[in-house]
């Protein structure tokens, strides 16, 4: 068994060890195809028929997100399955900041992420499925959730309130075919890799996951992509449907001045002085602290000011619940 040693910036998931992967071809990154990215949550019961599952999936490669110490049935996965690989992370991080280390580790054009106490059929990501997906050429199509008993949740987010000053999503029950969401619900969904890192991946100082999750879908409305579901996947809960806390912190104000406080005007953004006034004014921060973090934001989007293609003004105005088939 060999590991390997990576290590990346400490703002993002921090050092790893990568094992696994004997057959993988690593000289070539970016092929036409599918990783599978897992993201665990607690224990899942029968965890090797899992890896069972999903390396029966026909994808080129599946990325198993663990925390260490290491866990104690990795070694005999890994020479069962060939084309499994573990990321064994030696501290605790955000899922956003794990899922970009992952996408810079997968060899493929496609990344699909995935929970590990979720269950997907072979059918749901069926060759010609995926073909039609990576087709329409979204940032990232999510799939649609049911809970354990094969109820469909209500997992399509649109913004029922969307403005400089406020911010509210309403969380529907997403319909047959496609329809447009603003984010990825649990993080779930096939990301084109290359879009997603020019998009700049998840804010890792966002630390809550709702608002982490916000920050990443509602930047890339606002700089031209699509999220949207997509009904012929679909992914079922093996346990209790996990809560999402929407509730305001650190994370939320970092995610209003990213989105909510910036203006186009002329075919450009940026951050007026009156986002200033808002975010100090909630932020409950010092001054000082307060001031570097909007002079930090405040450089981010000059230097990202001509990647918006509209403000949340606009955005909410054309906001379009069309479906497709």
């Amino acid at each position: 068994m060999s590991t390997t040693p990576l290590i990346f910036n400490p703002s993002d998931a921090g050092p790893y060890t990568v094992v696994g992967g004997g057959l993988l071809d690593k000289s070539v990154q970016d092929r036409p195809g599918l990783s599978i990215i897992l993201l665990n949550r607690g224990n899942r019961q029968f965890r090797s028929d899992l890896f069972e599952e999903l390396c029966k999936l026909g994808a080129y490669e599946v990325i198993s997100l663990e925390s260490a110490p290491c866990p104690y049935d990795v070694e005999p996965l890994v020479k069962r399955h060939e084309r499994l690989r573990f990321m064994i992370f030696s501290r605790q991080s955000s899922d956003g900041a794990r899922i970009d280390a992952a996408m810079r580790e997968a060899l493929s054009s496609h990344v699909f992420v995935i929970r590990g106490d979720l269950s997907l059929s072979a059918a749901g990501i069926s060759s010609r499925v995926f073909s039609k997906i990576a087709e329409r050429g979204c940032l990232c199509t999510v799939p649609v959730f049911y809970d354990s008993s094969g109820e469909l949740l209500p997992t399509a987010l649109y913004p029922a309130v969307i403005n400089r000053t406020e911010f509210e999503t309403a969380v529907v029950l997403p319909p047959e075919g496609q329809t447009s969401t603003l984010a990825p619900w649990d993080f779930c969904g096939i990301y084109r890799r290359k879009a997603h890192q020019a998009l700049g991946g998840f804010d890792a100082s966002i630390r809550e996951p709702w608002w982490q999750k916000l920050d990443y879908g509602l930047r890339a409305w606002l700089w031209g992509e699509k999220i949207r579901t997509h009904s012929a996947l679909k992914m079922e809960y093996v346990g209790s449907v996990p809560a999402e806390d929407a509730s305001a912190g650190p994370g939320y104000r970092r995610f209003f001045l990213k989105n909510l406080g910036v203006h186009m005007r002329g075919g450009s953004a940026s951050l007026p002085l009156g986002s200033w006034r808002a975010y100090r004014r909630s932020s409950g921060d010092s001054a000082s602290s307060a001031r570097a973090e909007w002079k930090e934001i405040q450089q981010w989007v000059r230097n990202n000011k001509l990647r918006f293609t509209c403000d949340v003004k606009a955005l909410s105005a054309f906001w379009d619940w069309e479906e497709e088939v």
